[in-house]
């Protein structure tokens, strides 16, 4: 799953906590252009890309984090 952390009605972390709560097994990434977003990486526990991103690096991270699930990419 793939999903931005600000978002109208329930935050990227949000929706991704209740993702994780119910299904424990798909590969979630978030991505954000904050730089508050990004200085509270640590404390929601996902990958987090920030934007600008290019491409090479949306699979980079992709593929990390699949990886960290025990999945092949």
């Amino acid at each position: 799953m793939f999903s931005d952390v600000v978002m109208p009605g329930m935050e990227g972390v949000e929706l991704c906590r209740r993702i994780r709560a119910h299904w424990p097994g798909p590969t979630v990434v978030l991505t954000s252009g904050y730089s508050h977003v990004l200085a509270e990486d640590m404390r929601h526990g996902f990958p987090l890309l920030q934007k600008p991103y290019s491409l090479d690096d949306l699979v980079r991270v992709m593929r990390d984090a699949h990886a960290q699930n025990g999945n092949v990419f």
